[in-house]
């Protein structure tokens, strides 16, 4: 998570938000601190006064990866939860280790490049479709490539699919991967190995709508994006 210089407080009043939360500090003393990822505020610190990690007057809402509604207090100093419902807690996804393990990877990946107390209203939708995604089925790589191209995407650092990184041409002929980006065969001065079928398969992970996207990715498609995904794909995401 990337901080903000000053953190600009909220007018002294009350505030209700949907979200999720990103990260939870627990404190026998002071109870739980809480990052919660809110639509229209972005990442926000809020205390949780009477919550533990072993018991919360909050119940399950304040567990990492829950999305809720959140009614908050901002003090002359501190934001403080008042009351929490969890409206999705994608309890499915913690029976299987895979998808959640991929799930945290998720969060872990959004808590890195989010701004305290920024407003992020994309990348919260680019997370809370990711998360829909892998409860609802879609493959953990399929999932995970499209994630991550479309977090980049929001961020304006999405790796070009169509187009060379170095000279702009389109990728007809296929492209070789480096660190930078998509090589044609000309700048990289090698046979692609990665041919255009392959980046159509790579543009539509990325492009095609939620809904569209998880019927895809149950195909032969899908399993065409996992293979590439760990081959070359990951190599260019991470």
């Amino acid at each position: 998570m990337i901080a903000a210089y000053e953190v600009e407080k909220l007018p002294q009043g009350y505030y209700k938000k949907s979200g999720t939360v990103l990260k939870r500090k627990d404190s026998l003393k002071e109870g739980q601190s809480l990052l919660l990822f809110l639509r229209d505020l972005g990442p926000r610190w809020v205390s949780a006064p009477g919550a533990s990690s072993g018991k919360s007057r909050f119940g399950g809402a304040t567990e990492p990866l829950m999305w809720g509604e959140y009614c908050l207090y901002q003090s002359p100093r501190f934001l403080y939860l008042k009351e929490a419902e969890v409206r999705e807690d994608f309890i499915t996804l913690r029976s299987e280790p895979h998808r959640l393990l991929t799930a945290l990877g998720f969060y872990r990946r959004v808590s890195q490049v989010v701004i305290t107390a920024h407003e992020s209203d994309q990348l919260l939708k680019v997370l809370w479709s990711a998360m829909v995604l892998l409860r609802d089925g879609a493959p953990p790589e399929a999932a995970e490539f499209r994630f991550s191209w479309r977090l980049l995407n929001a961020l304006g650092l999405a790796p070009s699919l169509q187009n060379c990184v170095k000279c702009g041409a389109l990728l007809d002929d296929g492209a070789s991967w480096t660190e930078d980006g998509l090589l044609c065969p000309r700048c990289s001065g090698r046979p692609a190995e990665t041919g255009p079928a392959e980046l159509a398969v790579l543009t539509a992970a990325g492009q095609l709508s939620h809904e569209k996207f998880l019927v895809w990715s149950k195909s032969e498609h899908g399993n065409n994006l996992n293979n590439l995904f760990n081959e070359h794909a990951k190599k260019l995401l991470t």
